[in-house]
């Protein structure tokens, strides 16, 4: 397939001079200090990254499609006793989704024209939350001693890049459409609950249901900021960069709804642990049972963005199941977790005006299913969160595509643009956090390995830090209490 590339240099110029402004400007923030350190009563990590492919399949325009994408997210939790009940998990997250589809007409065989488009999404947060295993959740009319949520704090920074072009050579252009977009939020926010917000039961058995509700303070700020560009051989257009504020909410009620269903597991090493299903309504998207994420600043959700007119893919992610080890007193360890993936595109071409809606251009079409996939955590080693962060972030060290190579995209310019929206990114959250009271910590992989390293503590201050209780010889994850 013979494609003009008429449009690269410009967009690939256009990066490097945004890249030539983030570093300048990002050179004179200091650096922010980290909270004071803690030893912890138990340090692990899980996650995992899964590849597919799709394709090529036929869309109801006449057009063909097929891609690649990339799943994925890595935990690191440290584990604090604080007293007799109560404890706190600090907790480093980063889960993104990369994909590359390509539309071609009449086949990606033999294409007369073909769209490329090329999607990457992530975010990082770093969250404390205090647990007590003296709160309650309601069993059908019985209230029943439960693990809850005092209160949590997360720091978040994530970024999407979109890079697309299209070719249409029966509408006459000189070139190809390209179309680029980067977008980011950073911010942090503090939430209180009260009463206590009840997560599940102390005494867990198969079959259990529960619920609870709780009302919430919260407090923070999350900024955005996005840069479009679109390049056409008559015709750019550029917007941005844009600056704006997420508005979050400050006060109201969660409820959550829990269930624990029989045969419902998680197995590593020959050992079983419950798998539990949260459901939390409320203005927040929880991530592992206990971050806290404003709907607002969820860059994974359904609320819409101010970037949203500009956007061609998108993803989304929800928490399938929460793994769980029980343990005496009522703690609790997050062995793993399970988290369900969309992605979806819409071929560019429909949104070029100049393209007619029958005979030589696309007919309009709902957005075209790249992939859907469920990723199961699992223990990671002390070298894989930091291999899978990068993977996620930058697409550096990603397991190999089913299949062989992508189809033809853009993959090596979503790296250099997300570099750019990573650098304002990290630029927006060092500014904020120059008015913070308790600065967030620097990422967390240079702080969790060789063993035996410190972790930053939570907003309580700094807990106690008492021996771990021997576990069970069989329990292939022994290493979290």
């Amino acid at each position: 397939m013979n494609a003009s590339k008429h449009g690269t240099p410009v967009l690939i110029a256009t990066v490097m001079g945004l890249l030539m402004v983030f570093v300048v400007a990002s050179s004179s923030v200091a650096a922010a200090p980290l909270a004071p350190a803690s030893t912890p009563v138990g340090a692990w990590s899980y996650g995992a990254i899964k590849t597919v492919s799709v394709g090529p399949l036929k869309a109801t325009d006449g057009w063909t499609y097929q891609g690649n994408a990339t799943y994925g997210y890595t935990v690191t939790v440290f584990d604090n006793n604080t007293s007799a009940s109560t404890f706190e998990l600090t907790i480093f997250r980063t889960m993104g989704v990369a994909f590359t589809v390509q539309f071609c007409f009449p086949t990606c065989s033999a294409p007369t024209r073909w769209v490329n488009e090329s999607y990457r999404a992530w975010e990082s947060t770093t969250s404390f939350t205090n647990l007590t295993t003296q709160g309650t959740v309601e069993e059908g009319t019985s209230s029943v001693p439960a693990v809850a949520i005092d209160n949590t704090t997360v720091f978040l920074r994530s970024n999407l890049t979109e890079v697309s072009d299209a070719y249409l050579p029966e509408l006459g252009q000189l070139g190809p459409h390209t179309h680029y977009l980067s977008a980011s939020i950073s911010g942090d926010s503090a939430v209180t609950f009260s009463p206590s917000l009840g997560l599940f039961p102390i005494d867990l058995a198969p079959g259990d249901t529960w619920s609870s509700s709780s009302s919430f303070n919260a407090t923070g700020a999350a900024q955005y900021s996005y840069y479009y560009a679109a390049h056409a051989p008559v015709k750019s257009t550029v917007i941005g960069p844009v600056n704006g504020t997420v508005a979050l909410q400050t006060n109201g009620t969660v409820d959550l709804a829990g269930s624990y269903l029989a045969g419902s597991t998680f197995s590593f090493g020959g050992v079983s642990y419950p798998a539990i299903v949260l459901t939390v309504t409320g203005p927040f998207s929880v991530r592992e049972g206990v971050i806290f994420v404003p709907t607002g600043a969820d860059l994974f959700g359904s609320a819409s963005q101010p970037w949203g007119s500009s956007v061609n893919g998108s993803a989304t992610a929800a928490m399938s199941t929460l793994d769980l080890k029980m343990t005496g007193g009522g703690h609790f360890g997050l062995v793993a977790s399970s988290w369900r993936f969309d992605s979806t595109s819409v071929n560019a071409a429909d949104t070029i005006s100049a393209a007619p809606t029958s005979g030589l251009g696309p007919a309009a079409v709902a957005s075209n299913p790249v992939s859907v996939a469920t990723v199961q955590g699992q223990p990671e080693t002390a070298g894989q969160p930091s291999q899978t962060g990068s993977c996620l972030e930058t697409g550096q060290g990603c397991p190999a595509l089913p299949g062989g190579s992508a189809p033809r995209g853009l993959f090596g310019l979503v790296v250099l643009s997300g570099a750019v929206a990573t650098v304002g990114a990290l630029l927006a959250l060092a500014v904020v956090s120059r008015r913070r009271s308790m600065p967030p910590p620097a990422y967390p992989n240079s702080v969790l390995y060789p063993p035996g390293a410190t972790s930053p503590s939570a907003p309580r201050g700094a807990p106690t830090s008492p021996g771990s209780p021997t576990p069970p010889e069989d329990d292939p994850l022994d290493h979290l209490w």
